[in-house]
């Protein structure tokens, strides 16, 4: 007589987390090495996410042929990313140029002026001592009428040491060091600007040619019909475009804001601010720190203007990402906060930056899909915060 064991329930979802575990830490290894022809195809799966309904109107209410909607569709896309890396391009051309020019002459004489300021400040025998000196001059017309007396022997005074010479910190060293790092800081922004666009135009050869196929494939019948595929495509797509309203508001306000200052990367750091938001919670920030040192170079004499170039550009960033943004999205994509950072922290460290402004549509697709298999509810109900053993209902 055989008895066969069967595994709880609790002991079958055990297994299938561990499984599932393994098969994502598989598939990380698999992303990581694929990732020359992963990030080009899912860059071109999210751009025909977006353009497929120019291409459905085309074709359905225009009646223009499949293949040359497809064409106008993808000439448009093209246009529109030559155009952003031409003008990163020459902008950065630009900053470059005056880097070792205008900038550093305005940053030297910035840092110069506070240098001095802190020897002054540190420096005891700098300082004028005007009590002393009245002391002293009342002290020699009193001499001048006094008996000369006997001369008394004076001891040497010992000269007062700062608080910088006494934590052996060289103050003339530490200068010259400053002014290297800023100038080097202003020109690597520049250069790695560049080196991205230049990067985004190999790379987009190969998202147009995926692009090209995926949108050739697509029938509008069949996605119709297909429940899974049209909730993930209307969801991604609804998140996409309000983030592309949502970060070209942002980009603009920011640019327009730095351009009334007189920054002269403003139209640079307006499209990066716009590419940045992109990136849930550290975009904004590294959007917002990025003129730091452009500004620092180029008003070094005006305190008040660098203020305003970093509190104006962080208070529109504050107020489009925390309070319009929100009630725009609404739940959104269902995504947990803590569990956008992982992802954030997951995608970013297999891709790159490419990966940190892919990770939030990718793992919103993930949930969907775990969420129409009876096994994958647990782990999709994880992902949007909710604990196993809270009523939810099945999306």
């Amino acid at each position: 007589m055989s008895t066969s064991l069967q595994p709880s329930d609790e002991q079958a979802k055990v297994i299938t987390g561990c499984l599932m575990l393994l098969s994502i830490i598989a598939l990380a290894f698999v992303f990581y090495i694929t990732q020359a022809v992963l990030i080009p195809f899912v860059i071109a799966v999210f751009i025909a996410t977006i353009v497929s309904p120019l291409v459905d109107l085309l074709v359905l209410k225009w009646k223009l042929p499949h293949i040359v909607a497809i064409s106008v569709t993808l000439l448009l896309v093209l246009s529109s990313g030559f155009l952003l890396c031409l003008i990163l391009i020459y902008s950065t051309q630009q900053v470059i140029a005056k880097a070792e020019t205008q900038y550093s002459e305005k940053m030297g004489f910035f840092i110069h002026s506070t240098f001095d300021a802190i020897k002054d400040a540190d420096d005891p025998q700098s300082k004028p001592d005007t009590e002393h000196q009245a002391a002293t001059t009342t002290e020699s017309l009193e001499d001048k009428t006094a008996p000369i007396e006997a001369a008394q022997p004076v001891e040497a005074e010992k000269p007062e040491i700062g608080w910088f010479q006494k934590m052996g910190i060289d103050l003339n060293l530490l200068q010259k060091d400053t002014i290297d790092y800023m100038r080097n800081s202003l020109k690597a922004i520049a250069i790695s600007t560049m080196q991205t666009a230049l990067n985004f135009t190999t790379t987009s050869f190969f998202v147009a040619i995926f692009v090209i196929f995926l949108l050739a494939g697509r029938d509008p019948n069949t996605v119709i019909k297909n429940v899974i595929y049209r909730e993930i495509e209307q969801k991604i797509r609804s998140y996409i475009s309000a983030k592309l309203v949502l970060s070209f508001i942002t980009g603009t306000l920011v640019g327009v804001t730095l351009s009334l200052f007189g920054l002269e990367l403003a139209l640079v750091f307006g499209i990066l601010t716009f590419l940045l938001n992109f990136i849930p919670s550290v975009g904004s920030i590294i959007a917002t720190l990025l003129p730091i040192p452009v500004a620092f170079a180029q008003f070094s004499d005006s305190p008040w203007t660098i203020a305003g170039v970093i509190l104006i550009p962080g208070a529109i960033q504050m107020t489009i990402g925390n309070g319009i943004e929100p009630k725009i999205m609404g739940e959104g994509l269902e995504l947990h906060p803590v569990t956008v950072l992982l992802a954030l922290s997951f995608w970013t460290l297999l891709w790159g930056p490419i990966g940190a402004i892919l990770a939030v549509p990718i793992t919103a697709a993930i949930r969907i899909v775990l969420m129409r298999f009876e096994s994958g509810q647990t782990a999709g109900n994880l992902l949007a915060g909710k604990l196993p053993g809270e009523s939810s209902m099945v999306a």
